[in-house]
């Protein structure tokens, strides 16, 4: 894999698919727009491929390999090459990520590393934990490291697991193992699923009468926060900002010797903002599935633009459905109760809340102007 004749190098990250064996035509459809467009030299997939909890999946793994060729169409039939890893959803459709990722083997196009093909591929400690280098245009040395890091699913006691240690010592392998072999370190990028702790850094507190605050949870229980413009360039805050409850230290890791420029995620469907922390970008790209919930039109693929002679110095812009096909989903009022859905189940929780306060105001409301009536009778 290798930089263009012109010095750029085009990636273009999907994430938070989330479908079903009945895939929704605008999700391909975006897809489909997205790479044509954006032409990418690498397509980057971070996990929720799948809606993992839809009953459609339970107890029958052929609808599991259905979907994901299904959702894989737009990249096998434009001849792209796609890296993959997991998110919290993708086990919940009764397959492991090893055996999701032995079907992603079997499809054109997939790189790693029992698929390298030549490339230099570094394999991590789990399925969908590896590290891609990328080449001068003249394959004479390796300029970019592209690294995919799985971020675990669900902790059983709510939350979200924390991303093992040994991964975090893998990172170091790798980057070491880079620096060694070319004699100097490699920069790179990480794309993953689940946002680091840090994201929080790009927020400004506030108090839930500040107009556009967003009520967070958990680590962050009722606290109220907005984006903090002067350090973010772009993108929307839209939702709670869900991070594992302990933190695995993976962002002072990834700064420990300045390689990472820049680490994308996805996970939370509404947010799309980009800030930098520390010298280190954080970026999110928004959910890209109509088969779940998301920021209506605004779902979209993130574009990002490399150059050979500075990668750090990379573009990057979001491919929305709104620019790209256009203000009406195919199924619009099934898409508006998709983009009204709570995004965790503590702000469903904090709904049915306010839900059943309105009610019960509501019915004494009722009950106190009957009795009034009762007494002036």
């Amino acid at each position: 894999m290798k930089f263009r004749v012109d010095g750029t190098f085009h990636i273009l990250h999907i994430t938070d698919i989330q479908e079903v064996p009945e895939v929704s035509e605008d999700t391909l459809t975006l897809m489909r727009r997205a790479m044509d467009e954006a032409k990418p030299d690498l397509v980057v997939l971070t996990g929720d491929q799948l809606k993992g909890c839809s009953r459609a999946f339970r107890k029958k793994p052929e609808q599991v390999e259905k979907t994901i060729r299904r959702i894989l169409e737009p990249v096998v039939s434009r001849g792209l090459p796609f890296a993959v890893t997991f998110g919290n959803h993708d086990e919940q459709s009764g397959l492991s990520n090893g055996e999701q990722m032995e079907i992603y083997r079997r499809i054109p196009g997939c790189v790693d590393w029992l698929n390298s093909r030549g490339q230099e591929i570094l394999h991590g400690t789990e399925e969908g934990t590896f590290a891609v280098g990328i080449q001068n245009y003249e394959e004479t040395q390796t300029v970019m490291a592209v690294y995919l890091m799985d971020t675990r699913g669900d902790a059983p006691g709510g939350g979200y697991q924390t991303m093992h240690p040994r991964q975090i010592f893998w990172y170091k392998g790798a980057r070491d193992t880079f620096e060694q072999v070319h004699g100097r370190l490699i920069p790179g990028i990480v794309f993953q699923h689940i946002p680091l702790p840090e994201y929080y850094r790009l927020l400004k507190k506030t108090d839930r009468k500040t107009k556009g605050s967003i009520r967070t949870y958990r680590t962050h229980a009722n606290e109220y926060y907005v984006l903090d413009t002067e350090k973010c360039q772009s993108g929307s805050f839209k939702e709670a900002v869900s991070i594992p409850d302990n933190n695995a230290r993976e962002f002072e890791s990834l700064r420990e010797k300045g390689d990472i420029f820049a680490v994308f995620c996805g996970h939370d469907h509404r947010n799309s903002f980009v800030g930098n922390c520390g010298g280190m970008d954080l970026g999110y790209t928004p959910s890209c599935g109509f088969n779940e919930y998301g920021d209506g039109v605004n779902r979209a693929a993130r574009e990002l633009i490399f150059h050979e002679d500075n990668p750090a110095a990379y573009e990057t812009r979001l491919l929305t459905y709104k620019d790209l096909v256009g203000e009406k989903p195919s199924r619009p009022f099934r898409d508006f109760a998709y983009s009204h859905r709570p995004a965790t189940k503590e702000e469903a929780l904090e709904k049915i809340k306010k839900y059943l306060l309105f009610t019960g105001l509501a019915v004494a409301g009722v009950q106190a102007v009957r009795s009034i009536r009762r007494k002036r009778k």
